[in-house]
């Protein structure tokens, strides 16, 4: 699995939507759906935000 598709899973499986993850990470849902549909692969720091945002430790984000 990609970490894209990891990403979307966890926002998924936690019932938030795009829109929340842009509020919680001051992300753009715009940029948040190209990482998550493969378009364009996070910096570190992106990353991050993202985690912080979804609430996981950044290594689940990557890993099964």
């Amino acid at each position: 699995m990609l970490l894209a598709d990891h990403i979307r899973a966890i926002r998924e499986a936690k019932k938030l939507s795009q829109g929340d993850i842009e509020k919680r990470s001051g992300l753009k849902r715009a940029y948040i759906s190209c990482v998550e549909n493969g378009q364009t692969v996070p910096s570190v720091e992106t990353l991050e935000k993202l985690t912080r945002a979804l609430e996981v430790p950044p290594c689940r984000s990557c890993v099964s």
